[in-house]
């Protein structure tokens, strides 16, 4: 542990956050940014025209984009879009694809100057990202409202950059579905995969097999004008929709209908527990792929994209093994194994699914043996999955380091990359992008959103801007602005928690607990014991992922280690707040029952807190702890450190890490 360095030093060292925020808060970051000074002012005299391409697509993103300016300056201005001198001018060449596509051009070139703004793109897509980046160029100083003057080339490293959303574990209706697209058109995130069959639901209705949905949902599913609905509100924002009809495993809520397709007698039920279940699909049965035949040509006209999801994850092949009709079959045909029965299965689905036009995407698990050419490899499990399919030559998506529900940091999915190392230029061409999965055993309609972002933003950076933008303090920096910018658009993130604090406690009892909860995360996936029917209303439920507390506490503790004073005050503050929370919710716990959520975690809170104190007042009087002291600090920190205490996990660990380095 060293001394504070001295102020003189320091305040040289200081400017670095400053700079940056003088530069720009875009995200993503485009692939090539100047900012200059000064500005183009925004006031009630501001009007758009469009030259070269102009459509009803384009026209109705260029008025979502000046109601927002309208609402930002609360000034009012034309709608009447123009088609020569402006204030702001598109010049578009063609409108692009008729449906979203993974081949959409999507770059474009904005200016700004104090005089006009312009945006060129080749599509109207490329249009509609360059507005977003138009929109976050807006600011304002005491002369009121401008755009930053700026010059920008930009487009995606990726051309998939995707959110998975289950709606099948538990239901999200419609409009959480609409706030989710209009959250990732602002940061430029081009596929919703929405997960849309599991054990414990059916989610979309079928006039030809009505039983999937009257009897697999609970009455919770999407009708079809709902989902043609959905699919022309994502393309209008330039979004691709990606179903997910998991098969063959995954499968119990089709068997409540369709006991038929299962490879063991039924009845079934829809299955309210978590994890990976027996009930599977019958791959030896011809009247199997009749039914998914006719399914199919039902469900793709729900859906234009190309691409179609099959999952093909976790089948459990105890019925496959157990049933004597499927293991003769299995010795008649000459298959080895399940793994051979899932590749024959996957061979005439993806023969099913050529026949109407569309290419296979599934989970790492089908990267079998003697898989048919043509499907996406979405890789789950690590980087192998994705590794092995393209030096296989398939095309191939990320998702492992990016999954929501684990409430993992910002930090720590911005820092992990789509490409592992080692691969060849032919090979890296093959990795289509990546995808960010939001798996619903722990979520709900209401918390949803707060667990997609802002984290969501951070991940969207890293699938649309160049590799080396990996600075994390300037990546906080930015999603604290595009969190708000976000929630403008519809998403509750921002509000989630102090709504659902008020629920839980009144008047000061509430303030008191949404301060604790900035010293919170909730626990990681798993281990909480609840079921579909479980209420997800507790503390943890209330709790933000990645609260801003954590990164400030390591800034202030960076930056007290370098000799800043103001720093180092505000850390003590923190330090003193967290060593208070254990009395506060003891002393509640009488009025708010669920305050007793937080105590294990106060508890161990305060004691991080003391060593931490401690750290900082060794820092600032330049002196050097003693073996034993340190000994009982390192103690501290391993009874604390990636722990989960009830449903709650630590804020402040790293910042008393960086005050305990050497």
């Amino acid at each position: 542990m060293r001394p504070l360095i001295p102020i003189a030093l320091a305040l040289l060292a200081l400017p670095g956050l400053a700079a940056q925020d003088a530069a720009h808060t875009v995200m993503p970051v485009p692939r090539s940014i100047t900012v200059a000074s000064g500005g183009l002012r925004l006031d009630s005299t501001f009007t758009v025209a469009i030259r070269g391409h102009r459509d009803a697509r384009l026209e109705r993103a260029v008025n979502r984009a000046i109601t927002r300016l309208e609402a930002r300056t609360a000034q009012p201005m034309s709608h009447v879009i123009g088609s020569d001198n402006a204030t702001l001018v598109l010049d578009v060449r063609s409108a692009g694809h008729a449906v979203p596509d993974l081949d959409e051009d999507e770059s474009y070139r904005l200016g700004v100057t104090p005089a006009r703004a312009t945006i060129e793109a080749a599509t109207v897509v490329g249009a509609m990202r360059g507005l977003e980046t138009l929109l976050q160029l807006q600011a304002a100083d005491k002369s009121g409202n401008y755009l930053q003057a700026a010059t920008i080339a930009d487009a995606p490293r990726f051309r998939w950059r995707g959110v998975l959303i289950d709606a099948s574990r538990h239901f999200m209706p419609v409009d959480v579905i609409k706030r989710t697209l209009d959250g990732m058109s602002v940061v430029k995130l081009n596929v919703l995969h929405w997960h849309l069959s599991e054990d414990q639901g059916f989610r979309v209705e079928s006039t030809a097999f009505p039983k999937l949905h009257e009897l697999g949902s609970d009455g919770s599913y999407y009708t079809q004008q709902q989902i043609r609905d959905v699919v022309a509100y994502a393309a209008d924002r330039g979004i691709r929709v990606v179903p997910e009809f998991d098969m063959p495993g995954h499968t119990t809520a089709w068997f409540v209908g369709h006991p038929e397709l299962a490879s063991a007698p039924g009845p079934y039920s829809i299955e309210r527990r978590w994890g990976v279940f027996r009930p599977t699909m019958d791959p030896t049965r011809e009247t199997t792929y009749a039914f998914l035949e006719r399914f199919i040509a039902e469900m793709v006209t729900l859906f234009p994209d190309r691409s179609w999801h099959i999952g093909g994850d976790e089948v459990e092949p105890t019925q496959w093994k157990t049933s004597p009709t499927i293991q003769q079959w299995m010795t008649q045909n000459n298959v080895a194994d399940v793994h051979a029965l899932q590749t024959h299965f996957n061979r005439r689905l993806f023969a099913i699914l050529e026949r109407h036009g569309k290419q296979p995407v599934g989970w790492d698990e089908i990267l079998q043996a003697d898989l048919p050419a043509g499907a996406v490899i979405q890789s789950w499990r690590g980087m192998n999955g994705l590794t092995e399919a393209v030096k296989q030559g398939r095309h191939a998506l990320l998702s492992a380091p990016w999954y929501l529900d684990h409430i993992k940091t910002s930090r720590e999915m911005y820092l992990a990359d789509v490409l592992p190392p080692g691969l060849t230029p032919a090979q890296q061409a093959l990795v289509l992008g990546g995808e960010a999965c939001m798996w619903a055993e722990y979520v709900t309609a209401e918390t949803v959103e707060s667990r997609l972002w802002p984290r969501l933003a951070a991940v969207a950076e890293r699938f649309w801007s160049p590799a080396e933008v990996r600075d994390v303090p300037d990546m906080y920096r930015r999603l604290v602005v595009v969190s708000r910018r976000i929630e403008e658009v519809g998403p509750r993130h921002e509000s989630h928690t102090p709504a659902m604090v008020r629920r839980i406690a009144g008047g000061q009892d509430a303030e008191r607990l949404e301060q604790f909860l900035a010293y919170a995360r909730p626990r990681g996936f798993g281990g909480r014991g609840t079921t579909q029917l479980s209420p997800l209303t507790r503390l943890a439920d209330a709790a933000w992922p990645d609260p801003w507390t954590d990164w400030r506490m390591r800034d202030r503790a960076e930056r007290a280690v370098a000799g800043d004073t103001a720093a180092a005050r505000l850390l003590r503050e923190d330090f003193t707040r967290m060593a208070g929370f254990r009395q506060i919710l003891l002393e509640m716990e009488p009025r708010v029952p669920l305050a007793r959520d937080g105590i294990l975690l106060a508890t161990a809170s305060g004691r991080l807190a003391g060593v931490g104190t401690e750290a900082l007042q060794y820092r600032i009087r330049g002196t050097l702890p003693t073996a034993a002291w340190r000994l009982r600090a390192d103690s501290v920190i391993a009874a604390t450190d990636g722990k989960t205490f009830g449903l709650l996990r630590p804020v402040g660990v790293e910042a008393v890490k960086v005050l305990l380095a050497r």
